[in-house]
């Protein structure tokens, strides 16, 4: 099946901690200096630009017209399927633990690219959030990269609506919603991450998948002070949740966390493999 995309990117730009590489910049000078765990933010600096590359092609223009729903489509009265879209989506079971899902398009999303395919994200929301996901692991993996630069709520009023949609229930979305409240009142500041958008996602390692959870830790390519490069590894956490992957946030003040890669083997996946 083909995935086309056809939906205009949004205009709003993310503030603060909802993206996982938000923070790469801080995390490369804390993890450099201590080596310490750090959070992460979404910055206040200008999103990326659209790629020149292969990854902002248009898809094929004889692609169904569901398997890009428009952004008001409404929610799928079904128990295991939220959007309608999620119908034309790869849903075989497969394995991301041996070998990397293929990826139509690396589109553009937040401060850096998501991966668009067969298996998500069919369906986008007014914010400019894709949603929408195959029920496997390929959708699962998917929807973490996703989440990790583009989930942002802090942005506008169209961007608050995906807590419910994007993050899962429970206490800790309840306190991610009101920091983000405060960040649009103008009563918090986000945090700055002005390196971010140069971080390049590069691979993953699986720690578990089951039809209800999923953890993976996505490895970002970024450069060092130093002229070089620099790895670091992002948790990222979903749980199946209304008919859609969901992250399961790190705790009620941020969305994920990141550590110093430590050389560990990772599949390679991302925009340039």
């Amino acid at each position: 099946m083909s995935t086309q995309d056809t939906t205009p990117e949004p205009k709003a730009r993310p503030k603060w901690f909802g993206a996982a590489v938000m923070l790469l910049a801080l995390v490369l000078v804390g993890l450099l200096a201590w080596g310490l765990r750090v959070f992460l933010f979404l910055s206040n600096d200008k999103p990326a630009a659209e790629p020149t590359t292969a990854a902002t092609q248009t898809a094929p223009s004889s692609a169904p017209a569901s398997a890009s729903a428009s952004a008001t489509a409404a929610p799928v009265e079904d128990a295991d399927a939220a959007w309608g879209c999620q119908a034309d989506l790869n849903n075989d079971d497969a394995s991301v633990a041996d070998s990397a899902p293929a990826i139509e398009e690396w589109v553009a999303g937040g401060y850096n690219v998501i991966p668009f395919s067969e298996f998500g994200g069919c369906q986008k929301q007014p914010s400019g959030l894709r949603v929408g996901y195959a029920h496997n692991e390929p959708g699962a993996l998917m929807a973490a990269a996703t989440y990790s630069v583009a989930l942002d709520p802090s942005v506008s009023e169209e961007a608050a609506e995906n807590v419910e949609v994007a993050i899962a229930e429970g206490p800790n979305r309840d306190r991610l919603a009101e920091k983000a409240k405060r960040i649009r009142d103008g009563l918090e500041q986000g945090t700055d991450g002005s390196a971010s958008s140069s971080a390049t996602l590069i691979g993953y390692m699986r720690d578990f998948y089951s039809e209800d959870a999923a953890s993976y830790r996505l490895i970002y390519e970024l450069p060092s002070a130093s002229g070089g490069t620099s790895k670091v590894s992002v948790q990222a956490d979903v749980v199946w949740e209304d008919g859609d992957w969901k992250l399961d946030p790190a705790s009620g003040t941020e969305l994920m966390t990141s550590d110093q890669y430590q050389g560990q083997p990772y599949i390679e996946w991302g925009p340039k493999s």
